[in-house]
């Protein structure tokens, strides 16, 4: 576990004690950064590409990391694209942000799945949209509920500007969206002409299994803007991720006034990190990564079979950094927080991961910060906490 002058902020749903174990964070662990090789990247950055990496950027993003970034896509998923296919973001809510300000308009919809991710949600409500809420089950978002929320808002008359889903490893609830959902989703979103806002930032943290294609890759590309970002899998504070799109909306989004007036985002990091990739440092990060996150899952995983009282129920994520636990009723999770506290641990209930209300029973626990013996004593102590409100 990191020591304390590198724990992050609490998150605004509540952050309990300062000395609390804490189960919040859906942060990588700073232990595991690759700190000597991003030193060595910047240092060929300042040398190589001194004035491009230190003057203002294009729109679009360097060159070198959108070529980089291109076939990386096409070498891992066989995607048919080219570097006029993505966009280079301040990390992947700046490009959610930027989707909003440009294909949203005061009044439209914009559906999100219930639960979702709370941050993603607080973008959202930054404009004057109207959000409704489509369920998950275990397979992702359900199907038919989106087919029936798109024929009762049509009939109503109301404007959806888009679909936002976290498909693989979803934050929070730790599920990956079926391929048949896949394909189900893909094949209404042509009919119907919806548009899909992709968050893939957790794809390369697969633990146990082959990941089913991206939306962006069933629909070849058209009508999906797939985030993507660096935070997940090298550092959140290099603050870079990337949208890939079609070409013309790549075009919008660089034509933004934004990225017209202030040019690309971050080039400094931006190159920084193309020659961190190109020194062939990244899949190896990676790799260590997934051993790194597996073994933490599977703790966690071993320690609520051990310690959950019977009708807990929770999720068996595949990749990713988040399980998601409900309670039996009459239980509430800020109850069961409250007594959790007493004893020395906490989390972030459920209801702020619901756009339009819920999460009463959900607890959201994050494995990815806390090492297997604090997840081991956390989950003790969560066990003995419902107990004690039972």
């Amino acid at each position: 576990m990191p020591g304390s002058d590198s724990q992050p902020a609490p998150l605004q749903t509540g952050g309990g004690p300062v000395d609390a174990l804490s189960f919040h964070y859906g942060h990588p662990d700073p232990e595991a950064f690759p700190v000597a090789e991003l030193r060595s990247a910047i240092e060929d950055t300042l040398q190589r590409h001194t004035a491009a990496a230190l003057l203002y950027g294009p729109e679009q993003g360097p060159p070198l990391l959108l070529d980089i970034l291109h076939q990386m896509l096409q070498r891992d998923e066989g995607l048919q694209i080219t570097p006029e296919h993505l966009f280079i973001t301040a990390g992947a809510s700046q490009g959610l942000d930027l989707i909003c300000r440009l294909w949203t308009r005061p009044g439209d919809v914009v559906l999100v799945e219930a639960p979702s991710y709370h941050e993603a949600i607080a973008v959202l409500r930054d404009y004057p949209v109207r959000l409704v809420a489509v369920e998950l089950d275990e397979e992702g978002l359900r199907d038919e509920a989106l087919a029936d929320t798109l024929s009762r808002l049509q009939a109503e008359g109301s404007h959806v500007a888009f679909l936002y889903t976290i498909p693989s490893f979803q934050n929070p609830s730790g599920v990956t969206m079926s391929s048949e959902r896949r394909q189900s989703l893909a094949a209404l979103a042509r009919a119907s002409g919806l548009r899909i806002v992709e968050d893939d930032v957790y794809r390369d943290l697969s633990y146990e299994t082959i990941m089913p294609p991206s939306l962006f890759e069933m629909m070849e590309g058209r009508g999906v803007l797939r985030l993507g970002s660096f935070s997940k899998t090298l550092a959140p504070g290099l603050r870079l991720g990337w949208t890939l799109a079609e070409p013309e909306a790549v075009s919008q989004m660089a034509q933004s006034g934004l990225r017209r007036s202030a040019g690309g985002a971050n080039p400094f990091t931006a190159y920084a990190v193309a020659e961190f990739c190109r020194g062939g440092h990244l899949e190896p990060h990676i790799k260590r990564l997934v051993a790194l996150y597996r073994t933490r899952r599977d703790a966690m995983r071993q320690a609520l079979d051990a310690t959950m009282p019977p009708g807990v129920t929770w999720t068996r994520p595949l990749g990713g950094f988040f399980v998601w636990l409900t309670l039996p009723q009459p239980l509430t999770a800020r109850a069961v927080r409250t007594a959790a506290e007493a004893q020395g641990i906490t989390f972030p209930t459920g209801e702020p991961f619901f756009a339009t209300g819920g999460g009463e029973r959900n607890i959201r626990l994050a494995f990815s910060y806390v090492s297997p013996a604090d997840i081991a004593r956390g989950m003790r102590i969560l066990g003995e906490a419902i107990r004690a409100v039972s």
